[in-house]
């Protein structure tokens, strides 16, 4: 027997996305209001890219009898089919409307728990399963509106120097001014021609990573605090990616869904040439999305000579690109290798940002642990 699974489409695609990858029906019927096309239109092409047939059905946001009559036309064209709904999503009117139509013709009605990460039948019997499907990031960010460019795809590199990380990541928790001083020495290498030389700061530390650079492949030294950098990829990499790969090493050991860094992409828009975004770490588990944004600069540098500071800019950016990307349930944080300022941090307590910082850092495995419990 077929089975037809039907969705109503809002802001929230996930829990939608989450039942059609965990059932894996024979088609999907999404209701769309007329204020939701753009987003029945990317669920749609998420869906179909899977191999499953989507129909969509056109129902008034607020109207009563347009809801129950999509509802009971549907009931009836499929009455020989397996015919579930996903009541999760929608405006009131249209959960109201579905709810009377499927109940009373007693047919599964399904709501997802994304706190508890389960899905829950509520009629006509009672009964709760887990999620057991992990939604892939880019059809994540796809359902939401961001189109995926580019994204890390060889992490060979990043596990070759991941000792050379923990010696950064030292160096950051033991010694931050030297860190400091090492960001200080590159900051006017970016979008120069490689290979080229640089001078970086005279200490013990910093010559032990040099030599291991030097020894992988990665550098070449040539004379204490001199070091020949191949590439941009290896001055991005000193001046403050190691913290991403750090980031990044440490979410793949918990082997828990999927990891991806340095995201880019672009939002839907009628705007050509719209700027480009990119995230430096996202992890998707059940139907999360977990977005870490990584940062090794001094975070209480004064960043528009009004006395506002850097680590500001971090707060807002998270807040913008995470509520427009992760939706209701994703999680978002901030890594700085460096202290905040009391005053950031309250502000990123108050916006509910946890912050992972200075010698914090080195608990970043718990707290992933303790997201994803």
């Amino acid at each position: 027997m077929n089975r037809t699974h039907v969705c109503l489409v809002s802001d929230q695609p996930v829990p939608n996305l989450t039942t059609v990858l965990q059932f894996r029906p024979d088609l999907v019927i999404l209701l769309v209001t007329t204020d939701k096309k753009a987003e029945g239109t990317r669920l749609k092409s998420v869906i179909e890219a899977r191999g499953i047939p989507v129909e969509e059905r056109s129902v008034e946001p607020y109207d009563l009898n347009s809801v129950l009559e999509a509802s009971e036309d549907i009931i009836k064209k499929f009455r020989d089919h397996e015919l579930s709904l996903n009541i999760t999503g929608g405006t009131k009117i249209g959960t109201v409307g579905t709810f009377q139509s499927f109940y009373t013709a007693g047919r599964p009605i399904y709501y997802v728990d994304t706190r508890d990460s389960t899905i829950l039948q509520i009629s006509p019997q009672e009964s709760r399963v887990p999620i057991d499907v992990s939604i892939p990031v880019v059809d994540y960010l796809r359902v939401y509106g961001f189109n995926v460019e580019n994204y890390l795809k060889d992490d060979g590199p990043v596990f070759r120097r991941k000792d050379i990380t923990g010696l950064l990541l030292d160096l950051a928790i033991g010694e931050p001014k030297l860190l400091g001083a090492l960001n200080y020495s590159l900051q006017k290498l970016e979008n120069m021609q490689y290979p080229l030389d640089a001078m970086l700061p005279d200490s013990p530390c910093i010559a032990v990573i040099a030599e291991l650079l030097a020894d992988r492949g990665f550098a070449k030294v040539k004379g204490r605090g001199y070091i020949t950098l191949p590439s941009e990829e290896i001055t991005v990499y000193l001046k403050g990616g190691w913290l991403e790969e750090y980031v990044y090493t440490t979410a793949k050991a918990l082997n828990r869904g999927e990891v991806r860094m340095n995201v880019e992409g672009k939002w839907e828009g009628r705007v050509k040439h719209l700027p480009k975004n990119e995230f430096d770490i996202l992890i998707s588990y059940s139907n999360q999305l977990f977005l870490l944004s990584c940062k090794t600069s001094d975070p209480n540098r004064n960043a528009d000579g009004a006395g506002e500071t850097i680590a500001k800019e971090y707060i807002y950016e998270l807040i913008s690109l995470g509520d427009r990307a992760l939706g209701l349930f994703g999680k978002k944080a901030l890594v700085s290798a460096r202290v905040l300022n009391p005053y950031v941090r309250d502000r990123a307590s108050v916006l509910k940002i946890p912050v992972i910082e200075g010698k914090n850092i080195i608990t970043l495995k718990s707290v992933l642990k303790s997201w994803m419990t």
